[in-house]
């Protein structure tokens, strides 16, 4: 079935590819888990290994996420590392409504666990008070964006129903930047305010005048001024892998360079 047309930056897909059922992403070690409830403390509940269906290229790109969050947990723990990645929380995959959904194109994540305590749940850590909680779901959703067209989160949430999962679709790896794009903008706005210290920075995905300068303090600590997020998918991957490495490790922007 071919995918409908979205933004002109994601306006292809690999539609001859079937459906497929799995309960694992990536290797098949990495299981995913049905998020059926909330706790009383607001956190997910995912009691069992379960399978969804979905695009096959879906599939593929949801699992360089999970193959990414490996990578970020074995080199860039925030203590106590390597974590090595468990298993993947989900909310669902192809669903009979509007959208993406409804081809197969889009999966709705919830946890993203490496074991022993060290977990995001996209329920609770993107606005936690806690900001190595935020940093990592932040590092989340960069490497989301590496793999998928619109990546949709609680500061990125147009119909207010993504405060609770990181909505992705359209498996495209990432082209150049857009600042025209919530899901590109409100990813710089997140990283100023938590990575360089803009704690004034509004995450609305507007790239105004503040936004500009959140973007100028990122590219001076990241050592990034000759690369050009908008300019091309090689460069704007330099700065998600910056941005994924930072908040991984909870650490302030410019602990890590480009190149």
């Amino acid at each position: 079935m071919a995918f409908p047309s979205s933004s002109k930056a994601f306006a292809r897909s690999t539609c001859e590819l079937p459906d497929i059922t799995r309960n694992w992403l990536y290797s098949e070690n990495w299981k995913m888990r049905y998020r059926t409830a909330f706790n009383a403390s607001g956190y997910g509940v995912h009691p069992s290994v379960t399978s969804f269906t979905m695009h096959q290229e879906t599939h593929t790109q949801a699992g360089k996420i999970v193959r990414d969050l490996h990578a970020l947990g074995q080199s860039y723990a925030r203590t106590g590392g390597p974590w090595a990645y468990q298993w993947t929380g989900v909310a669902g995959a192809k669903v009979c409504k509007t959208g993406y959904h409804r081809y197969g194109a889009a999966i709705d994540l919830t946890r993203f666990d490496w074991g022993a305590g060290h977990y995001i749940d996209t329920a609770v850590h993107g606005k936690d008070t806690r900001r190595y909680l935020r940093r990592r779901y932040l590092a989340v959703v960069a490497t989301c964006r590496k793999h998928f067209g619109t990546v949709l989160h609680c500061y990125n949430d147009p119909d207010g129903s993504h405060w609770n999962h990181i909505h992705v679709d359209r498996g495209r790896q990432a082209v150049a930047a857009d600042w025209d794009y919530q899901t590109d903008t409100t990813i710089i706005q997140w990283a100023a305010r938590d990575l360089a210290g803009i704690t004034d920075m509004a995450i609305d995905g507007d790239f105004g005048p503040q936004t500009k300068q959140g973007f100028e303090a990122l590219r001076t600590k990241f050592g990034a001024k000759g690369i050009d997020p908008t300019a091309s998918p090689v460069n704007y991957r330099v700065w998600l892998d910056l941005i994924g490495r930072h908040g991984m490790a909870d650490k302030d922007a410019g602990t890590y360079k480009a190149g």
